[in-house]
């Protein structure tokens, strides 16, 4: 037993080297395999912060990126992707103010090591979140309608909060905004988008406002040498016989004048047209009358009115007894028909019912390739294209076709139609 111990002990540090040995020998041979890299990796990796403190805030946010060198064997190199790393500035128990912090970056890879940070410490800035209020102004922009003037806009809300770093908090005056008047003859109202601006009016980053839009509304009005009045047409005289006028228009229907404050308060709503005359008229009556106005009073340039009276033929109806036309009978063959003569009952304008003469109107009884014996038959009407609408009394007419001759009936002699107005 002691003979074995003293040969362990005596041939221990050879046996120290001969391990020490072999994990050279290994360690060669791996590296021979699989060498080691060291160098800068070619991608650059973002910053993100941990343990931001409630109510603190970084100005002008964390936008640097960092390199680092790795030292990995190659195998591993080959399969490194950018998610491997992560780096972090930890903000924990960090007041405002400025402060170089120290990069980490972290490698989630087995044998991979971050051997060198660039940059190895950034500076911030953190500054402390506040809120404030600051009253909302709408800039009216453009000119509204000749003779009309716009007011102060009125502005709802009046004041928004305005939050974000102090000092870029305490920059803001106002919460700004335009609205355009441009051409306006009426008031003008809407939704603004407001900016929060400084002193100079330019507008100031890292803020937010609440609200971010606000209502406001230009109260635009005629001046006090100014007025809008209703055109009131004035015409003489009467349209032709069997003709009236149905209706009128005016364009524009009002007008702007202008003149000394006190003449144009005293005119009443309304200004006359120059007569227009509509005497004999059969069509529509169409003019540009001038206006009648009081002296010191003037239209403003570019208005002209057109009126038009609109006249159209009265409509009524008559009433005629007509001895139907028989067309088409074969040869040999004779027709009898009862009742001898038919009414008509026409509506149209009456000057075209008043003028129509003998054989205007016409009944046709179309007998063709109908056999002898008993039919009924629909009148057809000829009338002349002024005739509107118009029917027959009776609906059918009894025909009865014989061979050979037949009588001819003796018609009574009937009164002259007279049109019965239905329109005045």
């Amino acid at each position: 037993m002691r003979a074995a111990l003293r040969w362990t002990v005596g041939n221990l540090p050879l046996a120290v080297l001969a391990l020490i040995l072999a994990s050279v020998v290994w360690a060669i041979a791996v590296e021979e395999a699989d060498p080691v890299r060291t160098e800068r990796y070619f991608q650059a990796i973002p910053l993100k912060t941990v343990g931001r403190p409630e109510g603190v805030f970084i100005v002008g946010g964390l936008t640097e990126r960092v390199y680092v060198t790795v030292r990995a064997p190659e195998s591993v190199w080959d399969d490194l992707v950018l998610d491997d790393f992560e780096a972090v500035v930890d903000l924990a128990g960090m007041e405002p103010g400025v402060h170089e912090l120290l990069v980490e970056v972290v490698v989630d890879k087995q044998l991979a090591e971050v051997l060198l940070v660039e940059p190895q410490y950034v500076t911030l800035e953190l500054q402390p979140w506040v809120e404030r209020a600051v009253p909302v102004r709408v800039q009216v922009e453009g000119k509204p309608a000749l003779a009309y003037l716009a007011g102060s806009p009125i502005v709802t809300p009046t004041h928004v909060m305005v939050n974000g770093p102090s000092s870029y908090v305490d920059q803001v005056v106002e919460a700004g905004a335009q609205i355009s008047a441009e051409g306006a003859s009426a008031d003008v109202d809407g939704e603004v988008s407001l900016r929060a601006l400084d002193t100079e009016g330019q507008p100031v980053p890292l803020v937010t406002l609440m609200p971010e839009a606000a209502h406001a509304r230009v109260p635009v009005e005629l001046r006090e040498d100014y007025r809008t009045l209703a055109v009131k047409p004035v015409r003489e005289g009467l349209v032709a016989y069997g003709y009236t006028i149905t209706g009128f228009s005016v364009d524009p229907d009002t007008v702007t004048v202008s003149g000394a404050p006190e003449t144009v308060a005293a005119l009443p709503g309304f200004i006359e047209t120059e007569t227009v005359s509509v005497e004999g008229a059969q069509d529509n009556v169409v003019a540009h009358p001038l206006l009648s106005l009081p002296q010191d009073v003037v239209l403003l340039p570019g208005q002209q009115v057109t009126v038009t009276f609109f006249v159209e033929a009265i409509q009524s109806s008559l009433t005629i007894e007509i001895t139907p036309t028989l067309e088409g009978l074969s040869p040999g063959l004779t027709a009898t028909v009862s009742p001898v003569t038919v009414e008509v009952f026409l509506s149209g304008p009456l000057p075209e019912l008043e003028s129509m003469g003998e054989g205007d109107v016409r009944i046709v009884l179309d007998l063709y390739e109908l056999e002898p014996g008993m039919h009924q038959v629909v009148p057809q009407v000829i009338v002349p294209t002024a005739v509107t609408d118009y029917s027959v009394l009776p609906a059918t007419v009894q025909v009865e076709i014989l061979v050979g001759p037949t009588a001819v009936p003796t018609l009574r002699p009937t009164p002259t139609p007279r049109p019965t107005p239905s329109g005045g």
